[in-house]
């Protein structure tokens, strides 16, 4: 029996002593073992000396509207690539022509004949199905490529931030991204095919500049890859918003002051209950020309502000009349002098000074910050 426990514990000892040894000094991990390493070996044997070099071009024609609700909105464009293959290069005296021309179909077939690089690319921030109204590839005998396409599409724009509304200043992008990695494509951008167009049929929005711009980003093969990025600034059209919005609400503000100076503080309440259904009256009118988004906009807060003061002037009309008639007419009228003349102002004015401070003075601190 003692012999069988003492052969029971050298197993466990040596047991344990196995255990030990593995956990101190694991196998190593072959690299091979690892798929993204292999991967990435992989590229790296299979990719060239040097990466096709794509001029990249974008031109906005028409912008065919902006939703904001949806942060995206329409173009019609031209897109352009210009890159250079020795493979496509042909005899212009034996050929008989200078140029040659096809689909892109077409041509994407030639070129798995031909086995020449095509620069597979994607545009990044679409958002709906394309509509091509054309697409063709034309090459020159030294091996010059040019790819034009002119396409119908939505573009999605995250970037978009309405809280200034309708003072914002928002920044549109076309972005193109490479399928395959930098190793094998590089964007450079083509000014003389980028741009925008001189009749873009928007007209709520007026643009003031735009940019290109190239840079890396992670692309549809899951590594860095090249993107060429067409970016333009625009703000909106005021003049419309003013004669629309801001005189009318300026307007039922000095009538909400205007009333102030009455004696009669019956036809006073009469009056400023008016006033606000007015107001209510006309907030529905234009609530369908307002967008509806998740956060609250420099325009909603003030006409909600508007109201607040409104809703006010009839409580604080319907108090000045309970205390005249509770035999407090002098504290009354010490009130509502005080009140008119310069109270009534100072509160409308400080509301348009706490609403820019908000929506103006701190969010630009914040951006430089």
């Amino acid at each position: 029996m003692d012999l069988v426990v003492l052969s029971l514990l050298r197993a466990a000892c040596g047991i344990f002593l196995v255990a030990a040894i593995g956990v101190l000094y694991p196998a190593p991990v072959k690299a091979q073992d690892d798929p993204l390493t292999g991967l990435d070996a992989m590229l790296d044997e299979a990719a060239p000396e040097e990466p096709l070099r794509v001029g990249v071009g974008v031109k906005i024609t028409q912008i065919t509207g902006v939703d904001q609700r949806a942060e995206n909105y329409g173009v019609v464009a031209r897109v352009r690539m210009k890159w250079k293959d020795e493979a496509l290069a042909f005899d212009a005296e034996e050929v008989g022509r200078s140029i040659k021309t096809l689909s892109a179909k077409n041509f994407a077939e030639k070129a798995r004949e031909l086995g020449v690089n095509i620069p597979a690319a994607t545009i990044e921030n679409q958002q709906s199905r394309s509509f091509v109204k054309s697409a063709t590839v034309s090459w020159f005998p030294d091996g010059t490529a040019l790819y034009n396409v002119e396409v119908i599409l939505t573009l999605q724009a995250p970037d978009f931030d309405f809280r200034r509304f309708p003072f914002d200043h928002q920044n549109f992008y076309f972005r193109i991204i490479g399928n395959a990695p930098t190793d094998f494509i590089q964007f450079e951008p083509l000014a003389e095919a980028s741009g925008l167009g001189d009749t873009l049929g928007e007209e709520e929005w007026v643009i003031t500049n735009y940019w290109t711009e190239v840079d890396e980003a992670e692309g549809i093969s899951g590594f860095t890859s090249s993107r060429f990025s067409l970016g333009f600034s625009a703000h909106r059209h005021l003049f419309y918003y003013w004669a629309r919005i801001f005189v009318p609400v300026i307007l039922i503000i000095i009538i909400g002051w205007a009333n102030l100076f009455l004696e009669e503080y019956r036809r006073r309440i009469d009056i400023a209950s008016g006033n606000l259904l007015a107001f209510i009256a006309y907030n529905f009118t234009i609530s369908g020309e307002l967008p509806r988004l998740g956060y609250v906009t420099f325009i909603d807060s003030l006409m909600m502000a508007v109201f607040v003061i409104s809703v006010a002037s009839v409580v604080y009309n319907v108090a000045l009349r309970r205390l005249s008639m509770a035999g407090m007419e002098e504290r009354a009228r010490a009130i509502d002098w005080h009140t008119t003349h310069w109270g009534y102002p100072v509160l409308f004015i400080g509301t348009i000074l706490v609403l820019r401070q908000i929506f103006f003075v701190e969010s630009t601190l914040i951006a430089v910050l």
